[in-house]
């Protein structure tokens, strides 16, 4: 018999898992490349050696396409070009077969009846087990439209031609083909440098037979095939069974890895042990800032915290939904720690995995914390509630001291503290507004707190309603926040439309619709009750930034756009 030149790979599987305490798991030996696994499904009971070395030896020439007396990977494609033809022309015999009347082409009738023809088995079928006669007719429809998909033209027919047709992705080459076969036995061991030689191959061959054959008459028995491959599935179950766990493993790793992440990204100092801690929610403050944080279009606002006189130190944890810049004032030195966060990280959007848009003046930089993350804890604008317990556990668990004061405000202008006294610019104004195009409207009683807005809205009365707090010039050189501070372009919502008209690059019709005739930049977030109507002329540039949910209308193209825009 062939000596075997190089060992026939059958590595101990003997897979120990010690690291994750799964203990030892039993040592089998089993084919380990697809080489050696195609070997043994050549292998059958009652095969002895002479027969399986000349089939190994027949099996070879046939793979050796080149015949130069050896496997490379030149044999495989020489064989793929060869195999290729039958997969272009396996379409053509799929569509042809339809061709009852031998013309050459195929019709949707001719499909049909093909199939109807070929459905006639199922109907022998006791009517409990077989399909409903809708179901079979459904299946006709769906061949039909299958194969009529050939037809390039759409006249009916399905020439040779169109049935021949490249298809967009070329068939893939059967996996038991010859081009493929070669590749497997090259994933022997005994394939050095990419060469198989007959010799190697049939002693890989040998080496396997012998393994199995443990009585060592060169003969395979149903036993011994059956014991080989009942350890070698044993040994596979073993090995996919420890490779679930180690993949379960990976993943509790992974998700241990983003908790103690996410957990760096929330991390705050300790508050001191003399500090009063305070803690304060908002929605929203009254006043709009004259500087945005990261990008033009962040609609950032503006709010006053004051520090009243004393000696204990102050913890202050501030949770707003609204990017805000928050102006610090008084007795700053009391401010061991400033922690901010924002619900809102980008225009109209809140992703938890990204920084909050916040900043402050008034505090050094080393006394602000700034979180990586939006969704370490959450603003609250009632308390107590389900929102402002949780931010206060936060703040116990992470400070390490529960709030003295929680103090919070849907909207507001300034905070003192310690002592949590607010004031709202809001509560000041205007708290009723009656929209009246036409017709009388007769109101008995104190009209102090109710404005009566007669036709389309103005961009100041919209602006005043919107930021009773107006303006708040900030110098952005004296913010530390959490992305780069600059000034507006053009401030945001409805202050931009009044800064815009103010310059004269917009006006606005009797109808409340807003005129562009000039390039302009889109006042951010003009979103929801903010939204309005422009007016693109023609050959004015189509202004920069994001309109919001106003709908836009371009003369001459009368293209529009825009949530905002009505319905046509």
């Amino acid at each position: 018999m062939v000596e075997a030149k190089s060992c026939f790979r059958f590595a101990s599987a003997c897979l120990i898992a010690a690291a994750m305490s799964l203990g030892s798991s039993a040592c089998a030996q089993q084919p380990q490349s697809v080489g050696e696994r195609v070997l043994l499904g050549r292998l059958y009971a009652g095969t002895d050696l002479t027969r399986y070395m000349t089939q190994l030896r027949e099996e070879f020439f046939q793979l050796d396409a080149d015949r130069d007396g050896k496997l490379t990977e030149r044999d495989s494609a020489l064989h793929a070009q060869m195999e290729a033809p039958q997969a272009r022309i396996a379409p053509l015999l799929q569509v042809m077969r339809f061709d009852i009347d031998g013309d050459g082409v195929v019709t949707e009738d001719e499909v049909r009846q093909v199939t109807r023809y070929e459905q006639r088995t199922i109907l022998v079928q006791p009517a409990e087990s077989r399909p409903p006669i809708g179901r079979l007719e459904e299946e006709v429809e769906r061949v039909v439209k299958t194969i009529m998909a050939f037809d390039a033209d759409k006249d009916g027919k399905i020439t040779l031609a169109e049935g021949y047709r490249p298809a967009p992705n070329p068939p893939r080459l059967s996996n038991n083909g010859y081009a493929q076969r070669v590749r497997d036995a090259l994933t022997l061991d005994a394939a050095n440098s990419g060469e198989l030689s007959l010799a190697s191959y049939q002693a890989a061959g040998e080496m396997l037979f012998r393994t199995i054959d443990t009585d060592a008459d060169s003969k395979i028995s149903q036993q011994e095939l059956t014991d080989f491959r009942r350890k070698t599935t044993d040994a596979a179950n073993e090995e996919a069974r420890l490779r679930k766990l180690r993949e379960q493993a990976e993943i509790a790793r992974k998700k241990q890895e983003a908790i103690d992440a996410e957990r760096a990204a929330c991390a705050i100092p300790k508050a001191s042990e003399t500090s009063k801690v305070v803690l304060l929610g908002v929605y929203q403050t009254d006043a709009l800032s004259s500087v945005t944080i990261g990008s033009q279009d962040n609609e950032v606002r503006a709010g006053r915290i004051v520090v009243e006189p004393g000696s204990e130190p102050i913890y202050v944890v501030i949770a707003s939904y609204d990017p805000t810049i928050w102006q610090f004032s008084g007795a700053v030195e009391r401010v061991e720690r400033l922690v901010m966060t924002s619900s809102r990280t980008g225009p109209d959007a809140g992703d938890p995995k990204q920084p909050s848009l916040v900043g402050a003046t008034g505090i050094p930089r080393e006394r602000i914390t700034l979180l990586a993350r939006s969704n370490c804890f959450g603003y609250f604008s009632e308390a107590p509630s389900s929102a402002s317990l949780q931010a206060a556990a936060f703040v116990n668990t992470s400070a390490g001291k529960q709030p003295d004061l929680v103090a919070t405000r849907y909207s507001l202008a300034s905070v003192s503290i310690p002592s949590g006294a607010i004031e709202s610019t809001a509560d000041q104004r205007q708290k009723l507004v009656i929209r009246k195009s036409e017709g009388t409207l007769n109101i008995i009683g104190n009209l102090a707190n109710v404005l009566i807005q007669s036709g389309p809205s103005r961009a100041k009365e919209e602006m005043e309603r919107f930021f009773p707090g107006g303006v708040t010039e900030i110098d952005p050189n004296a913010v530390i926040a959490s992305a780069p501070v600059t000034p507006y372009d053009v401030l945001p919502s409805q202050a931009g439309l009044v800064q815009l008209l103010a310059k004269g690059q917009i006006s606005q019709n009797r109808a409340g619709e807003y005129v562009v005739r000039e390039k302009i930049r889109f006042p951010a977030r003009l979103t929801g009750a903010h939204s309005v109507t422009f007016l693109i002329m023609k050959g004015v540039p189509y202004p920069d930034g994001d309109p919001g949910h106003s709908c836009v209308i371009v003369e001459g193209s009368g293209e529009s756009k825009g949530a905002g825009c009505p319905s046509r």
